[in-house]
Protein backbone atom coordinates (compact mmCIF):
# COMPACT_ATOMS: atom_id res chain seq x y z
CA UNK A 1 0.00 0.00 0.00
CA UNK A 2 3.21 2.55 1.06
CA UNK A 3 4.44 1.46 -2.77
CA UNK A 4 1.22 2.54 -4.24
CA UNK A 5 0.61 6.04 -2.35
CA UNK A 6 4.05 6.74 -3.43
CA UNK A 7 3.61 5.78 -6.58
CA UNK A 8 0.09 8.09 -7.20
CA UNK A 9 2.65 10.60 -5.18
CA UNK A 10 5.27 10.44 -7.55
CA UNK A 11 2.75 10.72 -10.42
CA UNK A 12 0.34 12.97 -9.03
CA UNK A 13 4.06 15.59 -8.36
CA UNK A 14 5.50 14.56 -12.30
CA UNK A 15 1.76 15.26 -13.33
CA UNK A 16 1.93 18.53 -11.93
CA UNK A 17 5.22 19.11 -13.20
CA UNK A 18 4.00 18.48 -16.54
CA UNK A 19 1.35 20.57 -16.38
CA UNK A 20 3.19 23.84 -14.88
CA UNK A 21 5.65 23.31 -17.54
CA UNK A 22 2.93 23.31 -20.12
CA UNK A 23 1.00 26.36 -18.32
CA UNK A 24 4.30 28.47 -19.04
CA UNK A 25 4.81 27.04 -22.28
CA UNK A 26 1.86 28.56 -23.49
CA UNK A 27 2.31 31.63 -21.48
CA UNK A 28 2.05 34.65 -24.50
CA UNK A 29 1.74 38.66 -23.33
CA UNK A 30 1.07 41.77 -25.20
CA UNK A 31 2.92 44.80 -24.49
CA UNK A 32 1.20 47.85 -26.19
CA UNK A 33 3.02 50.97 -26.54
CA UNK A 34 2.73 54.62 -26.90
CA UNK A 35 5.36 56.65 -27.97
CA UNK A 36 5.33 60.77 -28.36
CA UNK A 37 7.63 61.92 -30.68
CA UNK A 38 8.94 65.46 -30.01
CA UNK A 39 9.11 68.89 -32.15
CA UNK A 40 12.95 67.59 -32.47
CA UNK A 41 16.00 70.06 -32.26
CA UNK A 42 15.70 73.33 -35.33
CA UNK A 43 18.97 74.41 -36.78
CA UNK A 44 18.59 78.54 -36.71
CA UNK A 45 20.33 80.32 -39.46
CA UNK A 46 20.36 84.23 -38.83
CA UNK A 47 22.35 86.32 -42.00
CA UNK A 48 23.45 89.36 -40.27
CA UNK A 49 24.91 91.02 -43.12
CA UNK A 50 24.44 91.59 -46.66
CA UNK A 51 26.51 93.08 -49.19
CA UNK A 52 27.86 96.30 -49.37
CA UNK A 53 25.07 99.16 -51.09
CA UNK A 54 26.30 100.53 -54.91
CA UNK A 55 29.24 98.05 -54.42
CA UNK A 56 30.49 96.11 -57.98
CA UNK A 57 32.59 93.03 -57.32
CA UNK A 58 35.51 92.77 -59.82
CA UNK A 59 37.97 89.98 -60.06
CA UNK A 60 41.08 90.42 -57.86
CA UNK A 61 44.12 92.06 -59.26
CA UNK A 62 42.12 95.05 -61.83
CA UNK A 63 42.30 98.69 -61.37
CA UNK A 64 39.58 99.26 -59.03
CA UNK A 65 37.07 102.74 -58.43
CA UNK A 66 35.69 104.11 -55.60
CA UNK A 67 32.37 101.89 -56.25
CA UNK A 68 34.47 98.56 -56.46
CA UNK A 69 35.22 95.77 -54.14
CA UNK A 70 37.21 92.49 -54.85
CA UNK A 71 35.89 90.52 -52.17
CA UNK A 72 32.11 90.81 -50.86
CA UNK A 73 31.65 88.59 -46.86
CA UNK A 74 28.28 87.65 -45.98
CA UNK A 75 27.87 86.66 -42.33
CA UNK A 76 25.84 84.23 -40.17
CA UNK A 77 24.96 82.91 -36.92
CA UNK A 78 24.15 79.63 -36.27
CA UNK A 79 22.49 77.79 -33.47
CA UNK A 80 20.19 74.94 -32.64
CA UNK A 81 17.19 75.97 -31.06
CA UNK A 82 17.77 73.78 -27.73
CA UNK A 83 20.59 72.19 -25.93
CA UNK A 84 21.39 68.92 -27.52
CA UNK A 85 23.62 66.45 -25.50
CA UNK A 86 26.18 65.85 -28.03
CA UNK A 87 26.70 69.22 -30.17
CA UNK A 88 26.20 68.34 -34.33
CA UNK A 89 28.76 68.78 -36.69
CA UNK A 90 27.76 71.43 -38.53
CA UNK A 91 28.58 71.51 -42.78
CA UNK A 92 27.94 74.75 -44.94
CA UNK A 93 27.86 74.15 -48.66
CA UNK A 94 27.68 76.60 -51.61
CA UNK A 95 25.30 75.04 -54.45
CA UNK A 96 23.45 76.20 -57.68
CA UNK A 97 26.01 79.01 -58.55
CA UNK A 98 24.91 81.53 -61.21
CA UNK A 99 26.48 84.86 -62.65
CA UNK A 100 23.97 86.34 -64.67
CA UNK A 101 21.70 83.73 -64.16
CA UNK A 102 24.03 81.35 -65.96
CA UNK A 103 26.06 78.77 -64.94
CA UNK A 104 28.50 79.19 -67.81
CA UNK A 105 31.01 81.12 -66.01
CA UNK A 106 30.33 79.94 -62.57
CA UNK A 107 33.35 78.24 -62.26
CA UNK A 108 35.10 82.28 -62.36
CA UNK A 109 33.11 82.50 -58.92
CA UNK A 110 35.05 81.12 -55.52
CA UNK A 111 32.85 81.21 -52.63
CA UNK A 112 35.37 80.32 -49.31
CA UNK A 113 32.89 79.21 -46.41
CA UNK A 114 34.58 79.95 -42.94
CA UNK A 115 33.18 78.11 -39.75
CA UNK A 116 34.23 79.83 -36.10
CA UNK A 117 33.44 76.12 -35.17
CA UNK A 118 32.81 72.69 -36.42
CA UNK A 119 30.19 71.82 -33.89
CA UNK A 120 26.61 73.39 -33.00
CA UNK A 121 25.00 73.61 -30.10
CA UNK A 122 22.37 76.20 -28.90
CA UNK A 123 25.42 78.72 -28.74
CA UNK A 124 25.98 80.48 -31.45
CA UNK A 125 28.71 79.52 -34.42
CA UNK A 126 29.49 82.27 -36.76
CA UNK A 127 30.17 81.15 -40.88
CA UNK A 128 31.53 83.63 -43.00
CA UNK A 129 31.12 83.34 -46.57
CA UNK A 130 33.70 85.51 -48.95
CA UNK A 131 32.52 86.06 -52.43
CA UNK A 132 35.54 86.57 -55.03
CA UNK A 133 35.36 86.75 -58.19
CA UNK A 134 38.86 85.28 -60.71
CA UNK A 135 40.11 86.92 -63.84
CA UNK A 136 38.71 86.06 -66.77
CA UNK A 137 40.89 84.83 -69.27
CA UNK A 138 39.23 87.14 -72.22
CA UNK A 139 37.98 90.88 -72.02
CA UNK A 140 35.02 89.21 -73.88
CA UNK A 141 34.20 87.49 -71.21
CA UNK A 142 34.65 89.81 -68.36
CA UNK A 143 32.06 92.13 -70.31
CA UNK A 144 29.44 89.50 -70.60
CA UNK A 145 29.96 88.49 -66.69
CA UNK A 146 30.22 92.41 -66.07
CA UNK A 147 27.42 93.77 -63.56
CA UNK A 148 26.24 90.04 -63.52
CA UNK A 149 23.91 89.45 -60.29
CA UNK A 150 26.01 86.76 -58.54
CA UNK A 151 23.38 84.30 -56.84
CA UNK A 152 23.80 80.88 -54.61
CA UNK A 153 22.47 78.51 -52.27
CA UNK A 154 23.84 77.74 -48.92
CA UNK A 155 23.20 74.84 -47.41
CA UNK A 156 23.43 74.96 -43.16
CA UNK A 157 23.58 71.24 -41.93
CA UNK A 158 23.49 69.86 -38.47
CA UNK A 159 24.32 66.25 -38.08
Amino acid sequence: MKKVFVAILVALLLGGTALAFSWWDNLSREQNETLQIGEGVTLVVTAVATAPADKVLVPAGVTMTADDVDQIQLTYNVNLDQTVIDPLTLSVVATNVLIGGSSTYADLINIDITQAATTVNDANVLVTVTVSLDMPSTQAIYDEIKNGQITFSLTFTGE
